[in-house]
């Protein structure tokens, strides 16, 4: 009897018609931005099996390799070019995250660069909401970095069984934010953050991590780096909780007020279940980021209150410049949305609303502007001759009855002399 096919992502059993390789549950995690992200937070999934076929991981039918001080218990991610390993290092008897290049030591010059930009980027940052690196190094030609062991879940995981309360979701955004912002300070860019690259521990605390897309702002040397990985044209991250500077591949565009952009399409999705966009095809979502509004988050879940959606839309704005000035502004809001005080943003008007969508499709916006206008005309004209008509009528009827009443004036002058007679 053959053997039942596997699914690509997660090594589980799959149809044999599944989408993309994909069984149903990465199809869902997928959908909602988990999809191939590298997360330290699997191991604790005991509905992910572990991959035994990549050529830098445990050998076929053993549970345990030695790769230099770390010893390798069971891969518990990967995505386009890392793999990560749960591991022990030993000298230091801490449990950790393992990461390496995908392709081992086939690894071309721009993926070692990549690598690196992401760990020397994390590696830069202290903060209580970002998941820290211990270690970078090379064993046996292996470029590798450890990292904090994050014991609990991806906020992907946890929206896939749907929306979060409005105040718990704002209260893990909020964080989340305040962490961006200090990478903000510190120079550093995410430019990929989605609820997949937000690992929340057993405290509930959120930690973001995947820093394989980040620029360094910061200095010129970072922004060479940066520039060299990114070409203008190139379109990297995770579509659906990617800006439109992004999405276009102006990647010199790209900067703090992107991560603004991605941070309330996060709260958007813990709010509603469902990304802002998202399509059939990676094109397709691509060209609503570019071209289209988001659904308001309130038509999606009721129970979402108006302030937060007014703060969610206004990280959404296409337009940088329209967006919260920083992801502190945007934490400070959130703040206030908590503690009840009156927030900053304002809420759009149907009339601002309306004159985006022109902008965006002028063709259309022309050609509805006219019917409007040939409608308004018409029923102007018709309006008009109504009233031609009723001031007609009117006139006539003023007459009917001042000719009626210099008849009734007469015959009674009439009747008055006969009677005299």
């Amino acid at each position: 009897m053959a053997e039942a096919p596997r699914c690509s992502q997660c090594g589980a059993e799959r149809p044999l018609d599944a989408p993309e390789g994909l069984c149903p549950r990465c199809l869902l995690l997928q959908g909602i931005g988990e999809g191939s992200a590298v997360s330290s937070s699997r191991a604790n999934d005991p509905t992910m099996v572990p991959r035994t076929t990549n050529p830098i991981g445990p050998a076929p039918g053993t549970n345990v390799r030695y790769f230099g001080d770390y010893e390798l218990l069971e891969e518990i991610a990967r995505g386009g070019m890392g793999v990560v390993y749960k591991a022990r290092q030993n000298t230091l008897k801490r449990i950790v995250a393992l990461k390496m290049i995908l392709s081992g030591q086939l690894a071309g010059p721009e993926e070692v660069r990549r690598f690196y930009v992401e760990a020397e980027a994390a590696a830069g940052l202290d903060h209580p909401n970002i998941v820290p690196i211990f270690e970078i190094g090379q064993h046996d030609g292996q470029h590798y970095f450890s990292m904090a062991f994050v014991d609990g879940e991806s906020l992907a995981r946890r929206v896939a069984a749907g929306p979060l309360p409005p105040r718990a979701a704002v209260q893990l955004v909020k964080k989340v934010a305040d962490a961006v912002a200090y990478a903000h300070v510190e120079g550093v860019v995410h430019r990929d953050l989605k609820p997949a690259n937000v690992l929340v521990d057993r405290d509930g605390e959120p930690r973001v991590t995947d820093f394989g897309l980040a620029k360094h702002i910061s200095t010129e040397r970072g922004k060479a780096a940066a520039a060299s990985l990114t070409a203008t044209g190139q379109v990297l991250g995770t579509p659906s909780y990617m800006p439109p500077e992004q999405a276009g591949g102006e990647s010199k565009d790209i900067g703090p007020l992107s991560d603004v952009y991605s941070l309330g399409a996060i709260l958007y999705c813990l709010l509603t279940g469902r990304p802002p966009f998202q399509a059939a095809s990676t094109m397709e979502t691509l060209i609503q980021v570019l071209q289209q509004e988001a659904v308001s988050p309130r038509l999606l879940n009721s129970k979402v209150p108006r302030d937060l959606e007014t703060i969610c839309l206004k990280c959404l704005e296409k337009e940088p410049p329209k967006r919260y000035p920083s992801a502190a502004a945007f934490a400070e809001d959130l703040r206030r949305f908590l503690t009840n005080e009156p927030i900053v943003a304002r809420p759009i008007s149907p009339w601002e609303r309306a004159l985006k969508w022109a902008k965006r499709r002028p063709a259309i916006a022309a050609m509805t502007a006219a019917i409007i206008l040939a409608v308004f005309v018409g029923v102007s004209g018709i309006a008009w001759q109504w009233r031609e008509a009723e001031s007609a009528r009117q006139v006539s009827a003023t007459t009917a009855v001042a000719e009626a009443e210099a008849r009734r004036l007469a015959e009674n002058s009439r009747q008055a002399e006969t009677d005299a007679r």
